[in-house]
């Protein structure tokens, strides 16, 4: 049986009282995060060694987060039975360590421990997001309206009725977007390795689409005009000549505008009008 405990060491609120919690066998803890400029935008950056992140867009004024501590009870088990000294019982170290701080609008949370820890955010609805997940970082947004940057390795991306612009890039896991709206003239990248990338954008877009895939397909329902991207020649050099052949599609969306690059090995890249 899977149980859910959670242990904080040290919360940091920058202009408010430094907080040590201990909490022990709980489900969640919860912390709210005054803004220095409530009704204002403001950004939030998010970096975990292990752990997921969700975000949700809200109509108030300040930052939630809802810290989750993951122990499967099995695992323990057999590792406490492997581990011992001098013929002593292990206790498990389930103390969590992150730190949480606020200024000008502008909140971080960081671990500092490396175990896993999942977070679930909620943030007033326009507010910009930098996350990073690495092991077991499945990060998922909703309602959201702001500059939104991603990196997932070892898990998707999922963002829902986002508005704003988009960067997100993972290795092993697929991109999805549902674009409410786009700001118009501001570059966007979606970039994996193993996965779809799967983008759905009003359908008034327009931007100059820029798409590769190696191993996978290309679907949309936009009337796109794809050609290969130009050959790269270098001559004249002491080299001699070198041509490039890159394998990118380049074409219109709408009426062209700014880059919105898509790239993935071994996925399809489908383009879907909203």
């Amino acid at each position: 049986m899977k149980r859910i405990y959670i242990t904080i060491l040290s919360v940091l609120l920058t202009g408010s009282a430094h907080l040590n919690i201990i909490s022990q066998n709980i489900d969640k803890q919860e912390f709210k995060i005054p803004l220095s400029n409530p009704g204002k935008p403001g950004k939030l950056k998010v970096g975990l060694h292990r752990g997921s992140i969700k975000i949700d867009g809200y109509n108030g004024n300040e930052v939630v987060v809802t810290v989750i501590h993951n122990i499967d009870e099995d695992k323990e088990e057999d590792e406490k039975n492997r581990k011992s000294r001098d013929g002593l019982r292990r206790i498990p170290n389930t103390a969590a360590e992150f730190n949480i701080t606020e200024r000008d609008n502008f909140v971080r949370i960081q671990d500092v421990d490396n175990k896993e820890s999942n977070f679930e955010i909620k943030v007033p609805n326009r507010f910009s997001l930098s996350l990073s997940a690495h092991h077991d970082g499945y990060v998922e947004v909703n309602d959201v309206i702001g500059e939104i940057e991603v990196q997932a390795h070892h898990d998707d991306i999922v963002l829902n009725r986002i508005g704003g612009s988009v960067t997100a890039n993972t290795h092993h896991g697929e991109i999805k977007v549902t674009f409410q709206s786009v700001s118009s003239d501001t570059p966007m990248a979606f970039s994996t390795y193993h996965g779809d990338i799967d983008i759905t954008f009003p359908a008034n877009v327009n931007a100059f689409a820029k798409i590769k895939t190696t191993k996978g397909e290309i679907y949309t329902d936009f009337d796109m005009d794809m050609k290969p991207q130009s050959a790269l020649v270098e001559s004249g050099t002491s080299k001699g000549t070198k041509i490039q052949v890159g394998g990118w599609l380049t074409g219109n969306l709408g009426a062209g505008g700014a880059e919105y690059l898509f790239n993935t090995y071994r996925g399809d890249v489908i383009i879907r009008k909203k």
